[in-house]
């Protein structure tokens, strides 16, 4: 009696193949930069961005499913940013995490007023921002 040992391999479907969200993360600090794409590299394609004013450019290259952007930095500040982000047709329900060291009322009122999805206050805390990313992507495929 023969018998085939031969192992087929099956393509999945498009339905089943999943893809890492993209995260472009702006913040003027290398070393927060770093970080981000470190926690995240297992789980998203992570671009960075240390000078926002490159922002638009940037954006005809790449399209992220979620925005990190800092507060304070050099040129244009992440409250400038937001309504620049959501003038682009494609990003204008982009979530967008705000991480920044300033965590007043003030600025968490601003960032909610602008339509910014979380507010995180630095250091990083590597498991919050996972989960918080993963769940502003949870639909992405």
């Amino acid at each position: 009696m023969d018998t085939d040992n031969r192992v087929y391999y099956k393509r999945p479907s498009d339905d089943t193949i999943s893809r890492k969200p993209v995260i472009l993360a702006v913040d003027d600090s290398i070393i927060i930069l770093k970080t981000i794409s470190e926690v995240l590299r297992d789980s998203c394609k992570v671009y960075t961005l240390p000078k926002p004013a490159e922002l638009e450019n940037v954006l005809k290259r790449v399209t992220p499913d979620l925005f990190i952007i800092d507060y304070l930095m050099p040129e244009i500040n992440g409250f400038d940013l937001v309504p620049l982000i959501r003038s682009i047709d494609k990003h204008k329900e982009t979530p967008i995490i705000f991480l920044t060291s300033e965590g007043t009322l003030v600025n968490v009122a601003v960032a909610v007023s602008l339509g910014v999805a979380d507010f995180m206050v630095k250091p990083i805390i590597p498991d919050t921002l996972r989960d918080r990313v993963a769940k502003l992507t949870a639909k992405i495929k």
